[in-house]
């Protein structure tokens, strides 16, 4: 496995079919995003190779090399597939990978108060959410784009102008 930084591409789910495919839940724009950037990797350092065979329900069908069976590739599930992040594109922009912004501390426009910490990106459908948490509660805030005023990864830090509105969310 590459030293290198990795980057979760995507994640196995359940077998498809009785051939040995599986299905991947990716992190890029298409399904075939996942073998778009190189090689492959689990979390374990073992380079896979996988082909390409079609969509079923939003999900990446793939053949993985030397799994010719159902049971040998419900093995698979749940394993994190990764990529070398220097094979990513570059981003232009002001955009930024969701690795970038986890961790990054998040502050409102009118203070320099730190308000809490992005523990997470979700998305269930609807957009993403970000997980944020503090010493006292967690709350979900979308990420909308219109919200985000400043990125500063050198700084890290994330201000945010509606956040206020969705920490009192409950008073």
């Amino acid at each position: 496995m590459p030293t290198k930084d990795l980057i979760c591409i995507g994640v196995i789910g359940s077998p498809h079919g009785v051939q040995g495919y599986i299905k991947i839940k990716n992190y890029s724009e298409h399904p075939k995003g996942v073998i778009s950037y190189g090689d492959v990797y689990n979390e374990n350092g073992d380079k896979l190779n996988l082909k390409y065979k079609g969509i079923s329900k939003n999900l990446g069908i793939f053949k993985v090399e030397k799994i010719n069976n159902r049971d040998d590739a419900s093995q698979l599930k749940g394993q994190k597939l990764f990529v070398e992040r220097q094979s990513l594109p570059r981003l232009t922009n002001g955009d930024v990978y969701h690795v970038d912004i986890i961790g990054l501390n998040v502050m409102n426009l009118e203070e320099n108060i730190i308000l809490g910490r992005i523990n997470n990106i979700s998305n269930f459908g609807a957009g993403d959410i970000l997980e944020i948490s503090n010493d006292r509660t967690e709350y979900l805030v979308p990420l909308l784009s219109n919200d985000i005023q400043n990125i500063n990864l050198d700084k890290k830090f994330i201000r945010l102008s509606n956040i206020d509105k969705w920490i009192n969310i409950n008073n």
